[in-house]
């Protein structure tokens, strides 16, 4: 009798568990073929932005949604706009992520962006297809990696939005898709083969 109560408590709880308990991953990461430790270049909403860092390969976390004890979403990318006390503000896309194989290596590179003041979320829009310089005057790429956080944190380069679109769905929400590819120089480093694809949405992950 009672290991018949038993296993109906086990059979009430257990599904309870895995509610609780359960994941959901909504990055799809697929190995370039003739780099495999960096991911394809695409425009599929694959959530994941790949690179070499001095020939060591770097990617951004998962993008993962936790169980209902903790709910939340921990997300690989976000985008910022920050004022500032000049004639331009600055546009923050920032990507958390590692060195492959060294997850406990988590660090940040982003890149910054000079913006007028009457930014818009169409001005991401008509990115699109562009591709940018990036310099002192534009903006610059930045790395917050511990290993290399050696003073020259700050670099130039260039990138080319191959998606870039974006619309409003409500009053300060916002939702879109960011692809493309980049590489910059840090004098002491460089950044080569970035490709990144992302979908956006909500107010956790871009904030204007």
């Amino acid at each position: 009798m009672k290991k018949n109560s038993m296993k109906s408590l086990i059979s009430l709880l257990l599904p309870c568990f895995l509610i609780i308990g359960c994941t959901k991953d909504y990055t799809k990461y697929y190995a370039d073929a003739e780099d495999p430790d960096i991911a394809i270049f695409s425009n599929k909403n694959n959530n994941a932005l790949s690179c070499f860092i001095n020939g060591k390969p770097w990617r951004t976390v998962s993008r993962k949604t936790s169980g209902f004890i903790n709910p939340g979403t921990n997300y690989e990318v976000d985008i910022i706009k920050q004022p500032t006390n000049t004639l331009r503000d600055t546009l923050l896309i920032r990507w958390v992520g590692y060195y492959s194989g060294n997850y406990y290596s988590q660090g940040s590179l982003s890149l910054h962006l000079a913006i007028p003041k009457n930014f818009t979320y169409r001005y991401l829009s008509a990115l699109q297809g562009q591709r940018l310089n990036i310099d002192s005057a534009s903006g610059y790429f930045f790395t917050g990696i511990s290993q290399l956080n050696n003073g020259n944190t700050k670099g130039s380069g260039n990138i080319y939005f191959n998606i870039s679109r974006f619309d409003s769905i409500s009053p300060n929400v916002y939702t879109g898709k960011l692809s493309g590819l980049f590489e910059a120089d840090f004098t002491s480093f460089k950044i080569t083969k970035g490709r990144f694809d992302h979908i956006i949405f909500g107010p956790e992950q871009i904030r204007f």
